[in-house]
């Protein structure tokens, strides 16, 4: 393929990512944030009383917080976890379950068999899962084996609980991470049409299962974070010892996208022991199997007889080899599964990494006289190609062998040899020829198919292969050299290719069937066609794949199949590669501003520790238990839930901002040029430098910019100043009521479109601004709006520092009354326009200010720290 038809591919698949980023949203999406509350359950319901710690890691922004199920008072049946969305419900036909680990062990039948997963809502049992319903898909690689224990609904709920059924010892070394729920239909579905593009990198998970106990600790798979590590040359390694019985799996779970039916899917593995690759003891031992969203959809043999899984090579001169199963459903996992039966020992396999691709995916590469990118033809004569036989005798003989090279890939000459007896010394062979002289690293050879059942090693024993320029010989091979057999296929088409790697230039190659010194009975082999697939830059990849012509194409970190030296982002992050948030033709994974706000995500990943999943810190940790409204920073349009979106608090200037988002959304608009970074270039020095040319805005100066602090000024709180300070339920001066249906960060309360992302005609500044520039702020806030905020109580700061003032400020005078929570008067005064109401004297913690005017009586919850 060249640069620019693969240039032209690429546009093609950022196109397909720009029709579906509209409705796409992520899978295994957490249940997390203000309003989720997590708790113990055992068999009588809640039980706040039989866990020692906090089940706030469950519900926290960090994913990789946890809660260890071992705390449980006693570990009795009956145990478990609850999460309750109070913001809420989940449809029927959402997905949830839990993230979870048992450390060091991997997942067994016998372990899924103990527990269950329940749906509530309002309190009342919903549905609960059986032995075959609860469904799980390991994930996360390394030292860690994480999983997703999934549970697909049949009615709605706002709660999720998983428990154990019976006493396991295992239970007690549990980690619970988080609970999730998400819709399956709106996940997005990768169809790039890219080649052995490599199921690998962000949001792709590598795991281990096993059908049994008996495998530990004997079994085991060695590196097993290579197969999903982006990197087609590295591998884990199963290793099952001799005696031991059972099976085992290695997988990759894509948590990102779903892939299509109709494409194929499988691993690249490479044995210790070549000729075990070709018994048909070895493949009956090695199944295929897909799973969509922890539910099997897929499983295949190798030696089934479906005739839908094959083994390819994919370098000749190696021993990796490629197993195919071509899918009818959907998945978005795939695992190889290793049965060790009786008297079979498999040793050791290596595994590189899975893939997928269409069926399309074949070189052009077939010698034929037209119709082919390698032209040629017959080579006859008594000493290139045999002849039909003689007189019927059972003869070495060669019939039809020009339709080797023509244009029709289903016709085939038929190759017959004699039984081995004295007549041995018979062979049946032909030949083609290339118009053109073909370089050395070319992979050529024959697709030949033979009659009757599976092969084994011993056909490859009759074969060999020779290469010629002109009438010299310039390589040759055999079964016991370099003979190379791959593209294996089950009963129903036994084609399977034979060749080698020239070392030298060469425009004639030629198979030479024998009858051996085993064969019994006279022996047909079908030759379809031979091939020939340049590798100029010896790659191990052919020209026609090839998309990094004297690079490495192995290389794919990011796992969207295209080789990280044939595109310009290559990174790795916990950002969603598949999606295209606010949809400038960049996902996000590459994306420096993924939600369109006008703040770097690099900058909005506040706690700089290279993950943006877990900046996610609306609230108050004195008044709100958990953290978040569930969107982080890199998606929120409004960080710090003041009602003032990002974009008006980023620090760009206003004359901008009415240039780039001429709707007054909180989002730049989609005409404004990003580049290739995603971040608008009239905000940075020169396009794609990623500098800002403006400063992130921090009015008062202290530890946090504007877009995450609620009190920007350092005295007046933000949502009351735009008005809005009836939405302070907590007295935190942030909003607290969570109901977020666009996923946009934005609260309903104050979403103007609870359907796309952003907020129409949202406030451009705080209060005291909008005042000044009432006239202009008309589309935003009106007159009444703007009269009607400045005759509001307000009571700042809050939370307070005691031994600072608690400022009231109001047009009219009246009383103030200070309660404690338990209802007693701490204090009580006049109040004039502006009053300070001195703390120094009040210890830590929560009260009640009561508010009494002429016209209105009013309560606020104050904290003083």
């Amino acid at each position: 393929m060249t640069r620019k038809l693969f240039e032209k591919l690429a546009a093609m698949l950022m196109t397909l990512v720009l029709s579906v980023v509209v409705f796409a949203q992520q899978g295994y999406e957490p249940i997390r944030g203000m309003g989720v509350e997590a708790k113990p359950v055992n068999n009588s319901g809640i039980c706040l009383a039989c866990y020692n710690g906090s089940m706030n890691p469950v519900v926290d922004a960090n994913l990789d917080n946890k809660v260890n199920m071992g705390n449980f008072a006693s570990l009795v049946s009956g145990n478990g976890i609850s999460v309750k969305n109070n913001n809420t419900s989940y449809p029927a036909g959402y997905i949830t379950g839990f993230n979870v680990d048992l450390g060091t062990s991997f997942i067994t039948v016998a372990l899924l068999n103990s527990l269950r997963i329940s749906t509530y809502k309002n309190g009342v049992l919903q549905e609960t899962t059986t032995n075959s319903t609860l469904l799980s898909v390991p994930a996360f690689g390394g030292a860690k084996n994480r999983i997703f224990l999934h549970f697909k609904t049949t009615k709605g709920f706002d709660e999720v609980r998983l428990y154990q059924t019976n006493v396991l010892s295992i239970f007690s070394s549990m980690n619970v991470y988080y609970a999730f729920a998400f819709d399956p239909t709106k996940v997005p579905t990768e169809n790039n049409g890219i080649c052995d593009d490599i199921i690998a990198g962000s949001g792709v998970d590598g795991n281990i299962s096993g059908d049994s106990s008996f495998l530990a600790p004997l079994s085991y798979v060695e590196n097993k974070e290579n197969i999903g590590d982006g990197n087609k040359n590295s591998f884990g390694k199963i290793v099952l010892p001799i005696g031991i019985l059972g099976s085992y799996s290695v997988g990759v779970l894509d948590k990102n996208q779903v892939y299509p039916a109709g494409n194929r899917t499988g691993f690249v593995i490479e044995p210790d022991d070549q000729g075990k690759l070709l018994s048909a003891e070895f493949l009956k031992n090695i199944t295929i199997e897909t799973y969509l969203f922890g539910e099997r959809q897929e499983s295949r043999q190798l030696s089934d007889g479906g005739g839908l899984i094959n083994i390819k090579v994919l370098g000749y001169g190696s021993g990796k080899q490629k197993l195919t199963l071509t899918t009818t459903k959907p998945f978005n996992e795939v695992r190889l599964k290793i049965t060790q039966t009786i008297g079979f020992n498999l040793g050791a396999l290596k595994v590189f990494y899975a893939f997928e691709e269409p069926i399309s995916c074949e070189c052009d590469d077939k010698i034929q006289t037209s119709g082919s990118a390698v032209l040629g033809n017959l080579v006859t004569g008594g000493s290139w190609t045999s002849g039909p036989g003689f007189i019927g005798l059972i003869l070495a003989k060669m019939v039809n062998p020009g339709a080797i090279v023509d244009n029709n890939p289903s016709n085939y000459a038929t190759a017959t040899v004699p039984a081995a007896s004295i007549f041995s010394i018979f062979s049946a062979y032909t030949t083609v020829s290339s118009n053109s002289m073909l370089p050395a690293n070319t992979m050529a050879g024959f697709t030949v198919e033979k009659a009757g059942n599976l092969l084994g090693v011993s056909v490859l024993e009759n074969i060999t292969v020779t290469l010629y320029n002109g009438n010299t010989a310039t390589d040759t091979f055999t079964s016991s050299g370099s003979l190379i057999s791959g593209n294996f296929f089950t009963t129903n088409s036994n084609k399977f290719y034979v060749g080698g790697k020239a070392t030298r230039p060469f425009n004639r190659m030629k198979i030479t069937f024998n009858s051996g010194t085993a064969v019994r009975i006279p022996q047909n082999y079908y030759i379809y066609n031979a091939f020939a697939s340049k590798d100029d830059d010896n790659d191990g990849v052919p020209n026609c794949f090839d998309r990094c012509p004297g690079g490495d194409d192995s290389i794919d970190n990011n796992g969207n199949g295209i080789p990280d030296c044939a595109e310009g982002c290559t990174v790795v992050n916990d950002k969603s590669p598949a999606l295209d948030t606010d949809g400038d033709g960049i996902v996000d994974a590459c994306d420096m501003d993924s939600d369109n706000d006008g703040i770097p995500d690099s900058i909005e990943d506040f706690d700089h520790n290279g993950k943006f999943q877990d900046d996610d810190s609306e609230g108050n940790i004195i008044i709100t238990s958990v953290l978040g409204d569930s969107v982080p920073n890199y998606l929120d349009l409004d960080s710090d839930n003041d009602g003032i979106l990002d974009l008006f608090e980023s620090g760009i200037p206003t004359s901008i901002i009415n240039q780039i988002d001429t709707d007054r959304n909180g989002i730049i608009d989609n005409t404004v040029a990003v580049g290739k970074n995603g971040i608008a270039d009239i905000l940075e020095t020169f396009p794609d430098s990623g500098v800002l040319k403006y400063n992130i805005r921090n009015t008062n100066g202290d530890d946090k910019p504007d877009f995450l602090d609620v009190m920007s000024n350092g005295v007046d709180l933000d949502l009351y100043l735009i008005g809005k300070g009836n939405l302070d339920t907590l007295g935190g001066g942030f909003i607290s009521t969570i109901d977020d249906q666009d996923k946009d960060g934005i609260q309903a309360v104050v979403d103007t479109d609870l359907v796309k992302r952003g907020a129409p005609n949202s406030p451009l500044s705080p209060y005291a601004t909008l005042l000044k520039t009432a006239a202009a702020s008309a589309k935003i806030t009106n007159a009444t709006e703007i009269a009607g905020a400045a005759n509001d109580i307000k009571i700042y700061p809050n939370p307070v520092k005691a031994g600072e003032n608690l400022v009231i400020s109001s047009v009219e005078k009246g009383v103030y009354t200070l309660f404690s929570t338990e209802g007693k008067v701490v204090k009580t005064d006049k109040f004039t326009a502006r009053t300070g109401i001195d703390t120094s004297s009040l210890p830590a913690g929560i009260y009640i200010i009561k508010i009494e005017t002429k016209s209105t009586v009013k309560s606020y919850k104050i904290i003083v720290r």
